[in-house]
């Protein structure tokens, strides 16, 4: 009898044993399908960096960014945009930008939606033409006032026909002195051409550079 009762705590606690570890080995596989969902989620509807997808309808080749009474000097960016062999020009190439207003931070009404709640309202789009240009007209935007000085800045993000949503390292100016030997080296995806532009004015008195762009694709 004392074998009996023996042989049955045994094999009681060697079911509670293969029960508990089932019902881990489950939570284990849930929590996994549940954090590779929650990253597939960021990776294709939470990507706060993202834009190209909210352009209006009818975009343009060029915007004005900035609303009437914006503060600030008054900046043109224009480019090209070329197909990887760096010379035939792509056009219907949606180009998103946005960057910080001339007290170094992203300026919202209130109102925002999409990733207008991070970027602000100072951000616009473009679709290149058939000669692949684009032009924006904006404000020189300040540095932030945080992230150990980090050079001023316009935020780029290119879309087009098989190529997805990506982005480049932003635009920096040549005359800002934050744009350290050690910023230069940091430089991940310059677009085929030097991120860091130079402004000239023209005669009435309008900051304006340049950026073209050759068009890539990432993983």
């Amino acid at each position: 009898m004392i074998v009996q009762k023996k042989i049955l705590i045994l094999y009681i606690t060697s079911l509670c044993l293969t029960l508990n570890s089932y019902s881990l080995s489950v939570k284990k596989s849930d929590n996994t399908l549940i954090s590779e969902s929650i990253i597939e989620s960021i990776n294709q509807e939470d990507c706060n960096w993202c834009g190209t997808s909210e352009a209006p309808e009818n975009v343009s080749w060029n915007t004005v960014i900035p609303p009437e009474g914006e503060l600030g000097e008054k900046l043109i960016i224009s480019g090209t945009i070329f197909l990887p062999d760096g010379k035939t020009p792509a056009k219907d190439i949606v180009v998103y930008v946005h960057h910080t207003n001339n007290e170094g931070i992203y300026p919202k009404r209130g109102d925002e939606k999409g990733n207008g709640q991070y970027h602000g309202y100072l951000r616009g789009w473009m679709k290149t033409n058939s000669n692949g240009k684009y032009e924006l007209e904006t404000i020189r935007p300040a540095p932030y006032h945080s992230h150990g000085g980090e050079p001023a800045h316009i935020h780029y993000n290119v879309q087009g026909p098989d190529y997805p949503e990506y982005w480049l390292t932003a635009i920096w100016f040549s005359d800002d002195p934050r744009v350290t030997d050690e910023y230069k080296k940091s430089v991940k995806r310059s677009g085929g051409f030097s991120n860091i532009i130079s402004l000239t004015k023209d005669e009435n008195n309008i900051l304006r550079g340049t950026r073209n762009i050759i068009l890539e694709k990432f993983e």
